[in-house]
């Protein structure tokens, strides 16, 4: 079997919501895990007071995956 297709559009898809979707909630779930981590250790709890870089963390890969998920692909 040959396909006529040239090599770039074989495995080319589109974003799809649902991929988008499932990033932001892996993110939402991983802040609630970071949450509770830091509400059953109370060394973890005073560090993220006094250091907001985890959430500042959180946010900058929050934006780096989506923002792949919404890059247009090269095609050749």
């Amino acid at each position: 079997m040959t396909d006529d297709r040239p090599p770039a559009q074989l495995n080319v898809r589109g974003v799809r919501d649902r991929d988008v979707v499932l990033a932001a909630a892996l993110v939402v779930v991983g802040v609630l895990i970071v949450a509770w981590l830091t509400g059953l250790v109370p060394a973890l709890d005073s560090a993220i007071a006094l250091a907001p870089l985890v959430i500042i963390g959180l946010v900058v890969v929050t934006v780096l995956v989506l923002a792949r998920a919404l890059w247009p692909r090269r095609t050749r």
